[in-house]
């Protein structure tokens, strides 16, 4: 069998008997004995094929492929499929975490706005638009001009608001946010 399987612990003393070792062998005479692919295994014996980490440690899965028996990061690094970063158009190796956003895959560092750079936290929205990974208010911000640069009327319209706020509508041009326009200076 091939792929991802269970391991669980069990009390050694609940099976009234003394279980033999699928690695080793051997008795097990312990208290604790872990059960994974139908048979009984030492916690010492049940170890990646690969880097011999024990695999009732590294969590509850192990992975067999080619009569191997493998932790999750090295049944990946072997047999997984890498991919490329969405966003810095990198590979990203198989056993790294990743996250997704429809059909595109990003490493974890990358996974941010693409326009202001903002760094995603959990619960935050974010938009794919392009392709590109957008924060909410760069999202809304392109959507505006978008709209404004299809759309005439709505631009004469804020024009004509901006008038009646103002007083009178400047042409001139400023620098930035803030700054004074070059006419005044």
């Amino acid at each position: 069998m091939t792929g991802p399987m269970q391991i669980c612990q069990e009390s050694a003393l609940l099976t009234g008997e003394r279980e033999i070792c699928a690695g080793c062998k051997k008795k097990i005479t312990e208290r604790y004995l872990l059960k994974a692919m139908d048979q009984h295994w030492h916690e010492d014996c049940l170890k990646c094929s690969c880097c011999d980490c024990r695999l009732g440690e590294v969590g509850s899965t192990l992975f067999t492929k080619a009569n191997l028996l493998l932790c999750r990061r090295d049944y990946l690094r072997l047999f997984g499929t890498t991919g490329y970063c969405s966003a810095c158009t990198k590979i990203i190796p198989a056993f790294e975490m990743v996250m997704r956003a429809k059909g595109n895959v990003y490493h974890l560092e990358c996974f941010a706005c693409q326009q202001c750079n903002h760094r995603f936290c959990v619960g935050d929205k974010f938009y794919l638009c392009e392709n590109k990974i957008l924060c909410e208010y760069d999202y809304e911000e392109r959507m505006m001009f978008a709209s404004l640069s299809y759309n005439y009327s709505a631009l004469s319209q804020i024009k004509q608001q901006t008038y009646r706020l103002s007083g009178s509508l400047s042409d001139d041009l400023s620098s930035g946010y803030g700054s004074p326009s070059p006419n005044s200076l």
